[in-house]
């Protein structure tokens, strides 16, 4: 039995490192509204070339040059969902008074 909490990674330490870097590439794109494969690709495609540059490969940054890979409709969901919300919680204070 291990003691304490559990290990969030089975095998080696170094395993562990190259998953979180891979989470970290997959997550990064979600976070600013990209499309994760297209980010993906352009950052590997990249690397693969020779890029030192590395700030460039940033999604805050690679997203100037991409345009056409944000997804916008993400912008619209969190709206709607805010909306909604803040709807729910006009009714709830209504129902209460």
């Amino acid at each position: 039995m291990i003691p304490g909490p559990a290990p969030l990674f089975v095998g080696s330490l170094s395993v562990g490192a190259r998953t979180t870097d891979l989470m970290t590439l997959v997550s990064s794109p979600i976070r600013n509204d990209l499309h994760v494969w297209a980010y993906i690709k352009g950052v590997l495609d990249a690397l693969l070339a020779g890029s030192t540059d590395y700030h460039s490969l940033r999604p805050d940054i690679w997203v100037a040059n991409h345009p056409d890979h944000i997804r916008t409709y993400r912008k619209d969901e969190r709206r709607d969902r805010a909306d909604r919300k803040q709807r729910t919680r006009e009714e709830r204070r209504n129902a209460k008074g």
